[in-house]
């Protein structure tokens, strides 16, 4: 079986988790390339994502583990996936500081910017999947 066949095999909670750490490992190792000796200078930067993509991105993971963190507390099983909801947010900061971040070729930013916006469809479909009856959404 292939890396790639096991992680599709994993939760999606899980997905996100390896994938960002994979992320992370190769952004990493960008660090320790050698530098260009014909001058390029800085990678191309490729469009940045809307301000309000990502508010709402943040919005969508910073509720939905608050939402299943809340129903936790009197259902037992959802206990689980609010330990990996907890995951969500910080999983796509780190995306969304490697976009900010200098030194990604156009290739490797565009494919955080599609990891981000991944990690943030997880969110809203994971709160929509949520039972609202056993786990009701708070009214602001």
């Amino acid at each position: 079986m292939s890396r790639l066949s096991a992680i599709m095999l994993c939760s999606p909670k899980l997905r996100v988790a390896l994938v960002s750490l994979g992320i992370l490992v190769s952004a990493g190792s960008l660090g320790c390339s050698k530098e260009s000796s014909e001058g390029e200078g800085r990678p191309a930067k490729i469009k940045a994502m809307p301000a309000a993509e990502v508010q709402r991105a943040k919005m969508a993971c910073e509720g939905y583990a608050a939402r299943v963190c809340s129903c936790a507390e009197a259902n037992p099983e959802l206990v689980r996936k609010c330990d990996l909801a907890k995951a969500s947010p910080g999983a796509l900061q780190i995306n969304l500081d490697l976009l900010a971040s200098e030194g990604l070729e156009v290739a490797e930013q565009q494919a955080v910017k599609v990891e981000a916006r991944r990690i943030a469809a997880v969110c809203f479909e994971a709160d929509a999947k949520l039972d609202i009856v056993t786990c009701p959404r708070k009214s602001k």
